[in-house]
């Protein structure tokens, strides 16, 4: 009696799967963004790194 609609080995169903992979993605754009903006803004204003 396995249900197909589940996505293994998660249990979740392919639409809260995908739903949580957008997610997921967002919050890494997120995080490399402020990570850019932080090393920009670390080499603007460090005078030793020029």
């Amino acid at each position: 009696m396995s249900d197909d609609t589940k996505v293994y080995p998660t249990g979740l169903t392919e639409k809260e799967a995908i739903e949580i992979n957008e997610g997921l993605k967002w919050g890494t754009r997120l995080y490399g963004a402020t990570a850019l903006l932080a090393h920009i803004l670390a080499y603007a204003l460090t005078p030793w790194l020029k």
